[in-house]
């Protein structure tokens, strides 16, 4: 069976920072991201002219360069699942859903310490933890 792509430091660090500078160049700001072992969850906001179908493209396409430079094959399967979250929906509570997923699956036992999660607008433990809205 083939190791899961996410399971390796170089692979999710460096998807990490094809997320960074593909949301900075697309108008997103990344409330939270996890990376469990084979597939990603993220959670962004847009602005009136965010693209997220550009923003997704360009994304998968930088990761998968990095990643097919070093070893050898693709990183991302086609297309990708999304969910818009409506105004009445608590952003802050589907970002700590998506954060606990690790501690879940039994990955770690505290979400706050897993290593392959985080925010480009907050702390993980700010958002797991906190009552307040982390201001961005």
């Amino acid at each position: 069976m083939e190791k899961p792509f996410f399971a390796d430091q170089w692979t999710v660090t460096e998807t990490i920072r094809a997320l960074s500078e593909t949301a900075g160049g697309y108008s997103f700001d990344v409330l939270c991201y996890c990376f469990m072992p084979e597939h990603a969850h993220l959670l962004l906001e847009g602005g009136a002219t965010s693209n997220l179908r550009e923003f997704v493209r360009i994304f998968k396409q930088k990761s998968s360069y990095r990643y097919k430079r070093s070893a050898g094959k693709p990183l991302w399967q086609r297309g990708y699942y999304d969910r818009i979250l409506r105004e009445a929906e608590d952003s802050l509570a589907v970002a700590r859903y998506i954060l606990a997923n690790p501690a879940r699956r039994g990955l770690t036992d505290d979400a706050a310490s897993y290593p392959y999660s985080g925010s480009f607008v907050c702390s993980v433990p700010d958002i797991l933890y906190s009552v307040l809205v982390c201001n961005k």
